[in-house]
């Protein structure tokens, strides 16, 4: 798995800064990213994807165990939709 640290590190090879300028710029964005979903806008990365919050329906369940019908409320879910570019890479 990568971490930010090695994706700053290939960045600042690639830009020609120093590792901690990228290890910022890469923090800022992924705080960006968050902030903009978290407000309800969709955050649309031409050839990445998209991400959004997506309503999860209140829905019922059952305890596995116990057999009792359980009910689970609505939620919003931070989605990620991979564009079609990289989707099937």
């Amino acid at each position: 798995m990568v971490g930010i640290s090695e994706l700053a590190k290939n960045v600042a090879k690639k830009t020609g800064v120093s590792q901690k300028q990228a290890r910022e710029v890469i923090k800022a964005f992924v705080e960006e990213v968050v902030t903009q979903v978290n407000n309800g806008e969709r955050v649309n990365l031409v050839g990445f994807g998209i991400f959004e919050r997506r309503v999860q329906k209140a829905r019922k369940a059952r305890n596995p165990r116990t057999k009792a019908v359980i009910h689970i409320p609505e939620k919003k879910k931070f989605t990620f939709k991979p564009s079609g570019k990289i989707k099937y890479l």
